[in-house]
């Protein structure tokens, strides 16, 4: 048999038949995840990626129909090509158009089936009930998961998860099934399954391309398939048998760095962030305020954060691997933790972000996984602590929900989304670019003219900001006085022309020339117009801009 990992509790260890219990456990957090996150249904699109994800994406609106179904492998998101995702969006088109509730609400069903599904694999990889339930709980309702539950362009995480977890439950039954020495057909078919599954993971979102480093985290624990009691034969025989996956991951890898952008950041830069990286995770994992979509990039960190974030990582780690023979889980935890972030810390392709709340959907199973089988000691030592124990974990549950569904509120739209970004973040130029597009779709222009020079005084080489003020200067009748401040606040700041050449797509010159042609036939019919009226009062017309 399977061997399940000694419980701490003898009442908590359940039998792999008894499911009576842990079936309407899962119905709980069903029940507490689409609670917490149902206010994400009243929130709107975005800014920020959804016009390229949905609202704007003429692939994406034609639906479901034969001819986009053979499409959707083609179109590409900002350098991805997840047709599984596209397939997504598409089917959301089909049935709820432009209404932004449905978008949201598939995404809140999918974060609430891996949710469950989370539970049930360790459940069934432990046999731990209580502790499998503590880990699918802090999953759903840790505030760091908002972004990608209450996000539409974040469909692809919730998505890609999903297929991630049968990948590993397939896996998990496979080494059942491998360890029993019996029915070999179905260990056949449950290994063919795991690839398939995380064939769709890839095509969901390529971040995945760490399952089969999990796979053999697995191995080690809670399936402890490396031991001389199994069949394995060792790591070697493990190693040999996740070939398959590898070349997977391989492919994914390829494809996507294929269509990555070139590298603006030097290796020093690159590395110095992925060892800071690490840290403030956990740190926001602990303390989860000041969330914010994006986080700058400072582009250079002070030598001694690094230092310190390279300590920490070395002694941390060294901490877990004395402690492994004794707590497995915290070795397994830890590495599921550093590894599943590895292709999101810029190593290879690096955004102007530093972090995300969505790259640690994944990555933070683990870390939970360390707390929740290292809480469950304490009562096993200590039995006087049972009750504080559990009522500590109650506690810790109500605050991340609390947390999470008041985190909601920012994403009501892409004004309450970067006005709590500018608040929680310092020199944030997309938040005040972003922010100054929903302000002027408002009709709020002036406003939204003094976030795109903010903007451009922050990045003056972000040629979308420039974008928007060329179009906004054409577009709207500005007074004299606000045509003085905007003139002289770009002169004395930034200068268009200081962008290098390979920022300017053709949109921007195309906006840039459409701009100033307009500015140009103003100012030549004003002054047309005053020579063509010799009584004019020429004091009022001193700026040839002004109508």
């Amino acid at each position: 048999m399977l061997r399940f990992a000694k419980s701490l509790e003898n009442n908590e260890t359940v039998p792999a038949n008894g499911r009576g219990g842990a079936w309407w456990m899962a119905l709980c957090l069903a029940a507490v995840t689409l609670a917490t996150f149902w206010r994400a249904t009243q929130c709107d699109f975005v800014n920020y990626d959804d016009p390229t994800y949905v609202t704007e994406n003429s692939d994406v609106q034609e639906g479901l129909t034969a001819d986009s179904v053979r499409r959707a492998s083609a179109v590409n998101f900002d350098g991805l090509r997840i047709p599984l995702t596209c397939l997504s969006h598409m089917a959301d088109w089909q049935i709820y158009r432009d209404s932004a509730w449905g978008h949201h609400l598939t995404n809140i069903l999918l974060h609430t089936a891996n949710t469950v599904l989370l539970f049930l694999l360790l459940r069934f990889m432990t046999g731990s009930l209580w502790r499998s339930a503590f880990v699918a709980a802090l999953f759903a309702l840790h505030p760091l998961h908002v972004e990608t539950a209450a996000w539409v362009s974040e469909r692809k995480g919730v998505l890609s998860t999903l297929f991630w977890l049968l990948a590993l439950w397939a896996y998990a039954r496979y080494a059942r099934f491998t360890v029993e020495g019996l029915k070999q057909a179905q260990a056949r078919s449950s290994y063919a399954m795991a690839l398939v599954l995380f064939a769709c993971a890839l095509m969901a979102k390529p971040i995945v391309v760490t399952l089969p480093f999990v796979l053999l985290l697995l191995d080690y624990w809670p399936l402890e398939r490396w031991k001389p009691s199994h069949a394995s034969q060792g790591w070697r025989a493990l190693v040999k048998e996740k070939i398959p996956f590898f070349l997977l991951a391989g492919i994914g890898s390829l494809v996507t760095f294929c269509e990555a952008p070139a590298e603006v950041l030097t290796a020093g830069q690159r590395i110095s962030n992925a060892l800071i990286s690490y840290p403030r995770y956990l740190g926001k994992t602990i303390w989860p305020f000041d969330l914010a979509i994006p986080y700058p990039h400072p582009a250079n960190w002070p030598g001694w954060g690094t230092m310190l974030a390279a300590a920490f990582l070395t002694i941390t780690t060294g901490l877990v691997i004395w402690q492994a023979r004794r707590r497995a889980y915290l070795a397994m935890g830890w590495f599921w933790f550093l590894g599943t972030l590895v292709p999101v810390l810029g190593l290879v392709r690096m955004g102007f972000y530093s972090i995300a709340d969505r790259y640690t959907y994944v990555s933070l199973i683990g870390v939970f996984v360390m707390l929740a089988w290292a809480t469950g000691e304490i009562p096993s030592r200590w039995n006087r602590w049972r009750r504080a124990t559990v009522a500590g974990a109650m506690l810790l549950l109500c605050l991340c929900a609390w947390r999470a569904h008041d985190q909601l509120r920012h994403w009501q739209n892409s004004g309450t989304l970067f006005s709590h970004a500018l608040q929680a973040t310092k020199n944030n130029f997309l938040a005040h670019n972003n922010l100054g597009s929903y302000l002027y779709s408002r009709g709020r222009h002036d406003e939204a003219m003094k976030h795109y020079v903010e903007a451009v005084n922050i990045n003056p080489q972000y040629n979308l900001t420039w974008e928007n003020i060329f179009c906004a200067l054409a577009d709207t009748r500005l007074d004299r006085q606000a045509i003085a401040h905007y003139t002289q606040t770009l002169k004395s700041k930034t200068n268009a022309a200081a962008a290098p050449a390979g920022n300017w797509n053709t949109m921007g010159f195309a906006t840039f020339g459409a701009a100033i042609g307009a500015l140009f036939l103003k100012a030549i019919l004003r002054t047309r117009r005053a020579h063509q009226e010799p009584g004019l009062d020429r004091s009022k017309d001193s700026n040839p801009l002004q109508e």
